[in-house]
């Protein structure tokens, strides 16, 4: 999983550091794809091998003449960057992706569960602001799909994670 937030700057050759916990949410795979976010946000959305595998799976479900499987496609595919890191983690976004998300020298590597977001520093904080109050007014959201969960038995119990409790 992708999980926290890292605030860093592209280096003086525009490189920029992969944060370790993301290295290692890749599997130990030097190889990422990024693109720009399709939710119109303004940041770059990416992740691995992995990720690429559902949106092949789930395009591949739908008819090759359907339009919206095109749209993704295009927005996926031809929009993205196939990039290998170094040896020490470092990779080197390609312009077009630094000026869709308008990133100059600042960003921030956000996770995002199966993949992660790169943002352009202020851009993030009023994204994450506008998310925080949508939490907050939407906890009921968790609700139905935290029951459904319990009832077949799909959550944890609070020993198994090695607390000793019950």
């Amino acid at each position: 999983m992708f999980i926290s937030t890292y605030e860093t700057a592209l280096d003086a050759k525009g490189r920029v550091s992969v944060p370790a916990s993301f290295r290692a949410a890749l599997g130990g795979g030097s190889r990422l794809f990024v693109w720009p976010a399709m939710d119109g946000s303004g940041c770059l959305e990416g992740g691995g091998d992995e990720l690429m595998a559902v949106y092949r799976q789930t395009l591949a479900r739908m008819a090759p003449t359907d339009p919206h499987r095109r749209a993704f496609m295009h927005a996926i595919f031809t929009k993205s960057a196939d990039l290998k890191m170094d040896d020490t983690g470092r990779i080197t976004l390609p312009a077009h992706l630094l000026e869709a998300a308008g990133i100059e020298k600042k960003l921030v590597f956000a996770g995002a569960f199966d993949r992660f977001h790169i943002w352009e520093p202020s851009r993030f904080h009023a994204f994450d602001e506008k998310m925080a109050q949508a939490a907050l007014e939407n906890q009921s959201a968790l609700d139905e799909p935290f029951q459904k969960a319990m009832a077949a038995g799909n959550l944890p119990s609070v020993g198994s994670a090695g607390t000793g409790g019950v």
